[in-house]
Order: structure tokens, then C-alpha cells, then sequence
């Protein structure tokens, strides 16, 4: 059941995103042409692909992690071999997932400040609080998939050493 909600999930992300980047690209293009050929700017649309940006690299981070792509430093994981090279790969991404729950909790802190005490995006009038909160969605998801990464590696570990986990 987890697999299947986090495929669909992905679907789901990589189809928002691939959408985000034609629209910003769009955005991008219309406002260079206001720019060099009307000599006028719209304002918003500067704001929107800003924001967007920040929601590409949330979200883009979570795709990240499900397809193996972050950038790493691969010293360590050079000098290892099976099985401990699976164990580093699972400690790091349960190292990912506290990181992301840290975020998930002071984000959610800072959160409940900003609807106490309200500010807004200078030209789109965005309360800012609802982009703090995508952020914590794009932890969350990273979270979780770190997590379900953490599993597999870790049940696939024991089922190729099935003496070892029961001592």
C-alpha cells in the first residue's frame, strides 16, 4: 500500500512540476518581451516565478530522493562494500528524515507566529504563512520517502542476513 500512494504521489508532483517549469518558463518569456519591447514590466509575475522557484526545489527535492539523484559526497561510500554500503545509504536517509522533521516542527512553529501576526507578499498579496507551509509539505514528502527508502534498504538487508537481526 505505501509504495503504490507514493508512486502515485510522484505522479503527481512530477506532473505539477513539469507543469510549474512550462508555465515559469512562459512567465519568463512574456516578461522579457514586456520588458525590451513595451519598455513595461508586470510586477506580479516576477513575484509568482520567485515563489514558484521554491516550490520547484521542495518538490524537486522529494523526486530527488525517490530516483536517487541528490548530489553526495562519495568518499566514504567509495571505500565500502555489501552490505554496509546499503546500511550507510539507509542511516543516511533516516538522517534525511529527522532533518526533515526538524523543519516539519519549527516551520509549523513559525507558522502559527505568522497567522498571529499576519504578513503578505509585496505585489501578489500571498499571506507568506501558506509558503511556509509548502515548504513543510515538501519536507514532509521528503521525510516519507526517505523514510520508505530507509525500510527497504534496511528489510532488504535482512532478508539477505536473516540470522542477523535476531539476536
Amino acid at each position: 500500500m505505501g509504495k503504490k500512494f507514493l508512486h502515485h504521489i510522484g505522479r503527481v508532483e512530477e506532473h505539477v512540476l513539469c507543469l510549474m517549469v512550462l508555465q515559469m518558463g512562459i512567465s519568463i518569456f512574456v516578461q522579457v518581451v514586456m520588458r525590451y519591447l513595451f519598455h513595461s514590466a508586470i510586477t506580479w509575475l516576477a513575484e509568482l516565478v520567485h515563489i514558484e522557484v521554491v516550490l520547484l526545489t521542495f518538490f524537486g527535492a522529494s523526486l530527488a530522493i525517490k530516483y536517487g539523484s541528490h548530489i553526495c559526497v562519495d568518499v566514504l561510500k567509495n571505500t565500502l562494500r555489501e552490505p554496509l554500503l546499503g546500511l550507510l545509504d539507509a542511516v543516511n536517509h533516516l538522517i534525511i528524515a529527522a532533518y526533515a522533521a526538524l523543519i516539519i516542527f519549527f516551520g509549523s512553529t513559525l507558522i502559527r507566529l505568522m497567522v498571529a501576526h499576519p504578513h503578505f507578499t509585496p505585489t501578489l498579496r500571498i499571506p507568506k504563512h501558506y509558503l511556509y507551509f509548502v515548504v513543510c509539505i515538501g519536507m514532509a514528502l521528503i521525510g516519507v520517502r526517505s523514510l520508505y527508502k530507509s525500510y527497504h534498504i534496511f528489510s532488504t538487508f535482512l532478508k539477505r542476513n536473516p540470522g542477523e537481526g535476531s539476536e
